[in-house]
């Protein structure tokens, strides 16, 4: 298969993919792609190369992907903490940035990494019981505290 067909192919199953997929595994898709390019632009950090290019897919992954898909009326107070992380998170990849500072896209990989779980473990059992889904949440939202990254209002 020639590499232009081969591409063509990886195309065509990327969109019948994204088609057929329920939304939550559609964020966690986001959070796989956006975690993805932190790494990169951590590792391009790290050699001294320019992440710019890495960093503004996350920026628009985090923003339009994930920011502005909240829904506040009727996610209540974990659309209201999701948002918090992410307004926390675009300000430390804006100053990682500025600072050319690869611990900052370390910390924010580590707690954006933790919510994909939460959100992985959701959609891999859509049928938890509330019970099992208040256990989640204030297990990530301890993770979350433990790791003391200093959000602006306390999760929950």
């Amino acid at each position: 298969m020639s590499s232009r067909a081969f591409n063509a192919y990886a195309t065509a199953q990327r969109e019948t993919a994204v088609a057929s997929a329920r939304p939550i595994d559609l964020v966690v898709l986001v959070y796989q792609r956006l975690i993805d390019h932190l790494r990169h632009s951590r590792q391009l950090m790290q050699q001294d190369a320019d992440a710019t290019v890495p960093l503004g897919k996350a920026l628009d992954l985090l923003n339009s992907g994930l920011e502005a898909c909240l829904d506040h009326e009727d996610g209540g107070e974990i659309a209201t903490n999701l948002a918090t992380i992410y307004q926390w998170a675009n300000r430390e990849i804006l100053l990682a940035r500025l600072k050319n500072d690869a611990l900052k896209l370390t910390n924010v990989i580590d707690v954006l990494t933790t919510v994909y779980f939460a959100w992985q473990q959701n959609a891999a059992a859509p049928s938890a019981t509330s019970a099992q889904a208040a256990m989640a949440y204030d297990s990530l939202n301890t993770s979350v505290r433990e790791q003391g990254m200093g959000f602006s209002t306390t999760l929950r």
